[in-house]
């Protein structure tokens, strides 16, 4: 599969997040490793609407995105949901649900690997098994955001996006965060957003820098 951007630009209230993005990005080629891309930049550069904008999610001000699949056939953005997962630390989830209600509904709306199971996902979580029918309103943030990463990294979309995947969480949650990659990710694409060498340095072969032009060769 391959991502096209030509020349995009994100404008916020007259202001721009970033201009002349130029990147081409191909992931899930035969004997070739998959991409491991980290997309770096401080606070309010714009790394999380540069994610949104990849995922279909937001449109650039200007420039464009083209996505095209295994066959060179271009991919509607309608349909790129079904390519892409998404964890970031201002995705919404349904607070209302249970732990076991959450996982039905996410696995009805973008499924999970056929191996996972709730009590297995609870497991690399390090959850109790009480912890299935307890809303996600009483969970901690740290707690949000082992849901969150899992939603994305046990899925089986060809590329996985994270944006900050440590936020809110201690050296356990962290280390739930290495085993969904290490155990989980297989040759899938990823993407990491991030401000900190923590997040991404172990995981990363390429990264890019928002505001600059230069990027390292994929």
């Amino acid at each position: 599969m391959e991502i096209i951007l030509n020349n995009c630009g994100k404008n916020y209230h007259r202001s721009w997040l970033f201009q002349g993005i130029h990147l081409n990005l191909s992931f899930s080629l035969p004997n070739q490793a998959p991409l491991r891309l980290a997309v770096l930049g401080a606070n309010g550069a714009g790394k999380s609407t540069f994610t949104l904008m990849l995922a279909g999610q937001t449109d650039p001000t200007e420039g464009s995105i083209s996505w095209f699949n295994n066959d060179g056939v271009a991919i509607n953005q309608s349909q790129w949901h079904k390519y892409v997962s998404l964890a970031s630390p201002g995705m919404e989830l349904p607070e209302e649900f249970t732990l076991s209600e959450w996982f039905d509904f996410h696995q009805r709306i973008k499924g999970f690997q056929s191996s996972i199971t709730l009590r297995l996902l609870m497991d690399i979580c390090g959850f109790s098994q009480n912890t299935q029918s307890k809303q996600l309103l009483t969970f901690s943030s740290g707690m949000k955001q082992r849901v969150k990463l899992c939603s994305a990294i046990l899925g089986e979309h060809p590329l996985v996006i994270v944006d900050e995947p440590l936020t809110n969480l201690d050296k356990a949650g962290t280390e739930v965060f290495q085993t969904l990659l290490s155990d989980y990710l297989g040759n899938r694409a990823l993407m990491i957003a991030s401000n900190r060498e923590d997040e991404w340095v172990a995981h990363c072969t390429h990264h890019y820098t928002i505001g600059e032009t230069a990027i390292k060769a994929i």
